[in-house]
């Protein structure tokens, strides 16, 4: 957090702590009402006790959140007197309400320290990362600058072209000096650097080295090297590289080493919704958990949940544990019921600190309790680490485990939204089929290891090349499937045949040691000229079958009058 959102952060925290204050004369007086109707010669009104216990329970988290531990200690004292009697421990006598009025009369007595004067204008907001937004669909993802250093120039060219064939612009150099030289003037995404130098056996990573410490910032380096010794894998790592690979090397393995360390994506934000009817504490956390990065929704009734999850894509949900008419437990249990819901993260925060009240609670259908007061930075932790462990789930049932894209299932579903936003705007749309050429050879000639590396380099070519707007899916087995938004069919055929000329040009390697092209043919189909998603599947796959009769490793484009599948 920096110096400004921290400052903002303890502003709007004092005007929470100031609305409090304000407020804290109704909440006495209610409560004060309500203790009034209680009679120890009648029955006990069972909703009115619990009511009574919730008000004081509030009022335990607000004081002990904004700095009044008298109104904390109070408070605490009068819920637990309350537990006892709602856990059925103690009887609702003369004592009680003795004690119940002892504590309103402490609290309403009390000498509230208002703090400071605050100034009148809000304060500024925080700023949030802001989301991805599309590209051209001419712009490759993988397109970041490249600087590839060895004293053979064969090796740096056949890197250089390899890379290139994943979208990656690489500039070659053969000597140290003229490396040094451009790092300083343009500094590129990562740089590739061998270890052996005619200066000497760990020149490249002295250079390294020297260059992080001119720029005054590390540069993300992988070195490639004839050597597998522990020296020269040991100054690799205290130059400061990111990763070392042995010659030959294998590109499909520094591909992904690339995309990890050249990855400058901003992450999307954490959606959290906050369910608390104390409005102050729950713009309290909101403004915490806004100040670290995160994007907030807050809701004083619990009701009103089902309608914000429709529009609120909620990574987590922080839940108050006693709210009136539905508590937080009742709310999990009414959220487990719906099937999209079932594994949406639930965490209470509360003052309660009963071990058996906290299980039973959790006992709902909640995944944590964090108890009021909690310092800020524990609550970021806490929900980052449940909120990121969410996304990592919702990620594995929508993602195809070998190749990160989206799954059969997901692709469908996707297509289905796609084509009923291209009919209400009236916009094109593309659907492409692609099949890797005599997959089942390369698996009986080079193992099936080397054929997950086929198929991870195909899912990362179309991945990184096509735009954010895109969708691109694994179909199953050496099958792919390419939604492109508002591509007519003459430029997605375009795109696509120079994808298809990229793949092919890529070098793999054997189990053996021998090296290998693979090739890939696509059919496609484009709204309008089909109009619903099960006749744009079906004309990609008549399009693919007759790319593969014609002879394979081309593109072909449905019409209407395409002949159809045997």
């Amino acid at each position: 957090m920096t110096q400004q959102q921290s400052a903002d952060l303890q502003t709007r925290k004092a005007r929470l702590r100031a609305s409090f204050i304000s407020q804290l004369p109704t909440r006495l007086g209610e409560l004060r009402e309500r203790v009034s109707r209680l009679d120890p010669a009648q029955p006990p009104d069972r909703l009115n006790l619990q009511e009574i216990h919730r008000l004081f329970h509030t009022l335990k988290g607000s004081g002990a959140t904004f700095g009044f531990p008298e109104v904390m200690a109070a408070a605490r004292d009068a819920e637990q007197h309350l537990s006892q009697v709602l856990d059925g421990y103690e009887a609702l006598g003369e004592e009680l309400l003795d004690t119940l009025s002892h504590q309103l009369d402490a609290l309403e007595h009390l000498e509230i320290d208002r703090g400071p004067c605050l100034p009148q204008e809000p304060p500024a907001q925080v700023a949030l990362p802001a989301r991805r937004s599309g590209r051209d669909i001419t712009t490759s993802r993988g397109e970041h600058s490249i600087y590839v250093c060895d004293d053979d120039p064969e090796v740096v060219a056949e890197l250089a072209m390899q890379l290139g064939c994943f979208g990656y612009r690489v500039t070659a150099f053969t000597s140290l000096a003229r490396l040094h030289r451009a790092v300083a003037e343009t500094p590129p995404a990562a740089v590739i650097l061998d270890v052996v130098f005619p200066e000497g056996i760990n020149a490249g990573p002295e250079a390294l080295a020297e260059i992080n410490r001119l720029t005054g910032q590390p540069v993300p380096t992988i070195f490639i090297s004839n050597r597998e010794d522990f020296g020269a894998r040991l100054h690799a790592v205290q130059a400061g590289g990111s990763a070392y690979c042995t010659k030959p090397v294998k590109t499909v393995e520094m591909v992904e080493i690339l995309d990890l360390i050249t990855d400058t994506t901003p992450v999307e934000p954490f959606h959290i919704l906050i369910v608390d009817d104390d409005p102050d504490l729950a713009q309290y956390h909101a403004l915490i958990l806004e100040a670290a990065g995160m994007v907030t929704r807050v809701l004083n009734n619990p009701a009103l949940v089902l309608q914000q999850l429709e529009t609120f894509q909620a990574d987590l949900m922080l839940v108050d544990l006693y709210m009136p008419l539905c508590s937080g437990p009742e709310l999990a249990q009414v959220l487990r019921q719906v099937p999209a819901h079932v594994g949406l993260p639930i965490i209470y925060i509360s003052s309660e600190t009963d071990a058996e009240r906290q299980f039973r609670a959790l006992a709902a259908g909640a995944d944590g309790f964090l108890t009021k007061p909690i310092a800020p930075k524990r609550l970021v932790a806490e929900i980052r680490l449940r909120a990121e462990r969410m996304r990592t789930l919702r990620s594995l049932m929508v993602r195809d485990s070998l190749t990160g894209l989206f799954n059969h299932n997901t692709i469908l579903q996707l297509l289905e939204i796609a084509v009923a936003a291209a009919l209400r705007g009236n916009t094109p749309l593309s659907f492409a089929m692609i099949d890797i050429d005599h997959f089942k050879q390369v698996n009986d000639s080079h193992g099936h290891n080397v054929g997950d590396q086929v198929l991870m380099a195909l899912g990362r070519t179309l991945r990184l090349r096509m735009r954010d707007s895109d969708v691109v899916g694994r179909y199953g087995g050496e099958e792919f499937a390419v939604v492109m938004i508002g591509a007519s069919a003459e430029r997605a055929m375009q795109v696509l045949d120079a994808l298809r000329q990229s793949f092919a040009a890529v070098t793999f390697a054997g189990e053996g040691g021998q090296q290998f092209h693979s090739t890939f043919s696509a059919g496609l189909a484009a709204f309008p000229d089909f109009t619903d998603p099960t006749t744009l599947q079906e004309a990609a796959d008549r399009a693919l079958y007759q790319a593969k009769r014609h002879g394979r490793n081309r593109i072909e484009c449905a019409t209407v009058a395409t002949e159809p599948r045997p």
